[in-house]
């Protein structure tokens, strides 16, 4: 099968980078609330350039009703004029993919991993984590739907079609256990090999590392043997959400991470090999705190990053919310410029 690039998991192009002495732009892009399935958070910010339309862009994302004990979550769509990514208009008919009770792995909750355009289907494959409450075990699963005639208004709830072998990563077999929990896959495709660098949990530790499922068809998986790509410690609790992309001629993850027992933020790793060789970043290269109306207020904590290279310039989307116990708190999605950020990135040497 051949793929369309996809902005948000597969490779992209290194550009110039336009010299600016000014601050970077920071914007609010999707803000959470209006009740039901988004009243606590918003997140998760997987972006494409629409494959029937190159002007504009189509964003999947996932939100959540906040709850001490974690708040029953969905998936929704947007879209933006390429010439404007700090403006995105949600679609009123969201969300676009509820969890299903019926299906065990995702009772009570899914939350977004990755999304590809399979060009040869003419479909967007969305890859994300179901959790069940009662029993506590999160699994990975599909959901295809056609992307329609104009890459967007056919994409709903209606058209979604789970994948008849959900869930497609689970915690146990596979060829590794993992207890109880594997999650947050974030898939790349490179030389007809798919690879999921997915998060996981066991009964002593919470998100201690990345490990590494691969594919040939992006159905079924098997995971690969061997240490942890990245530890969390240290220098951090655990990690989470992630996604990989190349761009020139290094692996580049961007990750959330909970740093110190106290802040969410994000941070980096790099490698010349995508399967080996991953080497942390300085964990203050995104420090929010430097950006542009900082406020504890609103981006204390930033999460789920990614990035992303619209019309040559870089920008980062992230979720942000107050000071305080994260899983209360209300989040917000921003996006911010991020062609400094992408400067430091690249400067980092990867060890060869």
């Amino acid at each position: 099968m051949r793929f369309a690039v996809a902005l948000c998991i597969l490779s992209l192009a290194h550009s110039a980078f336009a010299e600016d002495a000014r601050p970077p732009r920071k914007e609010l892009v999707i803000n959470y609330g209006g009740g039901g399935w988004k009243d606590g958070q918003v997140q998760e910010p997987c972006i494409l350039v629409n494959p029937k339309d190159a002007t504009k862009l189509i964003m999947i994302f996932a939100g959540a009703v906040t709850s001490a004990k974690g708040g029953a979550g969905a998936i929704a769509k947007a879209w933006a004029d390429i010439s404007e990514p700090f403006t995105w208009h949600e679609d009123a008919g969201n969300p676009i993919l509820k969890p299903e009770p019926a299906i065990p792995f995702e009772s009570h909750s899914i939350r977004l991993d990755s999304v590809i355009y399979n060009q040869a289907l003419d479909e967007y494959w969305i890859y994300y984590t179901g959790h069940n409450a009662k029993t506590h075990v999160d699994a990975i699963g599909l959901a295809t739907c056609p992307s329609g005639k104009d890459g967007y208004s056919d994409v709903t709830l209606a058209t979604m079609k789970r994948h008849a072998a959900n869930p497609i990563l689970s915690p146990g077999g596979q060829g590794r256990d993992d207890e109880t929990f594997v999650s947050q896959g974030a898939i790349f495709r490179e030389n007809g090999v798919w690879y999921s660098f997915y998060s996981y949990r066991t009964a002593t530790q919470t998100l201690p590392g990345i490990r590494l499922a691969t594919s040939s068809d992006g159905k079924q998986w098997k995971k690969e043997p061997g240490p942890d790509l990245l530890s969390a410690g240290p220098e951090s609790q655990y990690y989470e959400w992630h996604q990989v992309y190349k761009i020139a001629d290094r692996y580049v993850m961007m990750l959330e991470a909970y740093n110190g027992g106290t802040r969410w933020r994000a941070n980096v790793a790099i490698s010349s090999k995508l399967t080996k060789g991953w080497k942390k970043a300085p964990i203050d290269l995104i420090d929010q705190t430097q950006w542009p109306g900082y406020s504890e207020d609103t981006q204390f904590h930033i999460a789920t990053p990614a990035i992303y290279n619209i019309n040559n310039k870089w920008y980062m989307y992230v979720q942000a919310a107050h000071s305080g116990y994260y899983i209360v708190q209300h989040w917000a999605m921003y996006g911010i410029e991020f062609d400094d950020y992408m400067r430091r990135i690249l400067a980092i040497q990867t060890g060869k």
